[in-house]
């Protein structure tokens, strides 16, 4: 498999749990005051958990895992096949239903962002490693189609 798009979503996710980190720790006391803080780590938050859909997205595809039909059962479909933990699956699932609200314009309760950026934003990071250390066990794509096919006249 080829972990270009899973490294590259993982550095995404890596900026994303950075920056919602970082202004929720600017001043603790302060964010819940702060709406514009607030939005901040939520798009990071929103961000970081679209990244990790893409990258489960690209796996399934790539490894022939099935077609998830929302962004829960891509992490389904990956913990059944043994990709992910249930565990960390379940947590995820979780940080979804955070974004699935803010996406649906629903006012998400801001207990549960600071839950997130407190405790759960690990678990993308875990999420990415997992996906790029099963990705690395498959075998890389072999680079030229052509080179496969058998040498001689192909008409014949």
């Amino acid at each position: 498999m080829d972990n270009d798009l899973l490294v590259s979503k993982t550095g995404t996710i890596e900026r994303c749990i950075k920056r919602a980190r970082d202004e929720y720790e600017k001043d603790p006391t302060t964010f819940v005051g702060d709406i514009t803080r607030q939005d901040a780590a939520t798009l990071n938050v929103i961000r970081a958990w679209e990244a990790a859909v893409e990258m489960g997205d690209y796996v399934l595809a790539q490894a022939g895992l099935g077609t998830a039909h929302d962004e829960r059962e891509v992490i389904s479909l990956l913990e059944d096949s043994g990709w992910i933990d249930p565990t960390l699956g379940e947590d995820l699932r979780r940080t979804g239903e955070f974004c699935r609200a803010e996406w649906d314009y629903q006012a998400a309760p801001l207990p549960a962002l600071v839950t997130i950026i407190k405790r759960d934003l690990d678990d993308f990071d875990a999420y990415a490693q997992a996906l790029l250390a099963r990705a690395a066990e498959l075998p890389a794509p072999s680079g030229d189609a052509a080179a496969d096919e058998p040498a001689g006249d192909p008409a014949i």
